[in-house]
């Protein structure tokens, strides 16, 4: 369905975390999935070649390689949509200490839009639909847009593997629930597009991830 949309991955920062821009193929807007370090400057780039404007951000979960150019996006008016319980993370995106964080720290974000599992939403003229997936990381949504086929899960999920959970607020059990009972039932040619690394299906993971398997 990639056909009649923008969709755009732009991996950044110390960790390859995917950014990724989306927008309908007849409009000149578009939305960007997460903002990890280093990624302000490419994503500008991209949508002025593409004459593109960026109409809101998405923020998958509070990890600091997903939020931290978050602020820069919101001192531009940006409007930004997360979870109520990655307030947190996105205030103080240095907080889990994975990196060498600057004497003077790192700038924060509000979240404008709060958003919560089962949430439907509509942004640059595209339904969005919000899946609450906690196990990864507290705070964790993933977004389905029905109407491309694709979902954008965070660290949720990947191609042949599943997200940490060894971090604070981690929990294997409630990830492995999540994703049996909202990613995996989702249709199984629906696209997952994770927070690192390649895109898989729905029916690929249900078949063969080793971590969680489908019904």
């Amino acid at each position: 369905m990639l056909d009649a949309v923008y969709f755009k991955t732009l991996p950044a920062g110390p960790f390859g975390t995917n950014a990724y821009l989306i927008g309908p193929g007849d409009s000149d807007m578009a939305v960007l999935i997460d903002a990890p370090p280093q990624c302000a400057s490419m994503v500008r780039r991209t949508l002025d070649e593409d004459s593109r404007r960026l109409a809101a951000l998405l923020i998958t979960h509070p990890h600091f390689d997903h939020v931290l150019d978050a602020s820069s996006f919101a001192a531009e008016g940006i409007p930004v949509h997360a979870h109520r319980d990655a307030e947190a993370g996105l205030a103080a995106p240095d907080a889990l200490g994975l990196v060498p964080m600057p004497s003077e720290g790192f700038p924060g974000a509000e979240i404008d839009v709060p958003l919560a599992g089962g949430d439907r939403i509509t942004l640059a003229g595209m339904t969005i639909h919000c899946l609450s997936v906690p196990g990864h990381s507290p705070g964790s949504l993933a977004f389905h847009f029905p109407d491309f086929g694709l979902c954008f899960v965070g660290d949720a999920i990947f191609q042949g593997s599943v997200g940490r959970t060894d971090l604070p607020g981690g929990d294997f059990d409630r990830l492995a629930e999540s994703i049996q009972t909202k990613i995996y039932s989702l249709s199984d040619d629906t696209e997952l597009c994770p927070g690192h690394g390649p895109r898989s299906t729905v029916g690929h993971e249900k078949r063969s991830n080793p971590f969680v398997r489908g019904g």
